[in-house]
């Protein structure tokens, strides 16, 4: 069974899970990032998911006694994952999993990842959930060069304030769409705010991820 906290900061939330629900997810992210044709470079972000999971359930991260009153939930385990991060892994994998054979085990993980997901963006970003979560469930990792996005937005996401990040998540994630830039003149035209600039997003794009100060 997965779970979750959320960080002070809107910065991400801890994935949190027993050994084997963990295990799950981790053989799940290396199945699908070897038969995914969306995942072209197999070393890359998806990939890392499984990396995440896998020192969480070899206690390298978090690790969570079971409550003085109920011991019954045993030791769990837990990892901290960036907003921008996990919603493109998960994504990735659902996604990927459109386009081959796969286990009933594989949707179990990617339906209750993303369950876990959508709970922890709604207590996390309230009024601007329903936002957030629309924007996510837009991206198409399938489009071309939507993976190697994540670099220069994650070290963007990284260096906003906390404020920032609850009111602006939404547009950074709009921002993955290829189309973006031509998207983003059309409504400076029409008046939006809070808008994410492409020139922003450019500067960003090699840089160091700052501290996300979780």
């Amino acid at each position: 069974m997965l779970s979750y906290s959320l960080s002070r900061s809107h910065a991400g939330m801890t994935l949190i899970g027993d050994y084997t629900s963990l295990r799950w997810v981790h053989d799940t992210v290396h199945a699908v990032n070897e038969r995914s044709v969306v995942v072209t470079d197999k070393e890359g972000p998806f990939l890392g998911l499984a990396y995440d999971v896998r020192k969480a359930f070899e206690r390298q991260r978090e690790i969570l006694p079971p409550p003085a009153h109920m011991k019954e939930v045993g030791v769990r385990y837990g990892v901290r994952l960036l907003w921008p991060t996990i919603l493109l892994q998960q994504r990735t994998m659902r996604v990927s999993l459109a386009y081959f054979d796969h286990s009933r085990r594989d949707q179990a993980v990617c339906y209750a990842l993303e369950a876990v997901i959508e709970e922890a963006l709604a207590e996390d970003f309230g009024p601007h959930a329903l936002d957030v979560i629309a924007q996510w469930q837009r991206i198409d990792p399938s489009s071309p060069c939507v993976l190697d996005r994540l670099h220069g937005r994650g070290a963007l996401f990284c260096s906003w304030s906390k404020a920032d990040r609850k009111s602006r998540l939404a547009e950074l994630l709009a921002s993955f769409d290829p189309m973006y830039e031509t998207l983003h003149a059309m409504r400076v035209e029409l008046g939006s705010r809070s808008l994410v600039a492409p020139a922003d997003l450019e500067r960003w794009k090699d840089a160091e991820w700052p501290d996300p100060r979780w």
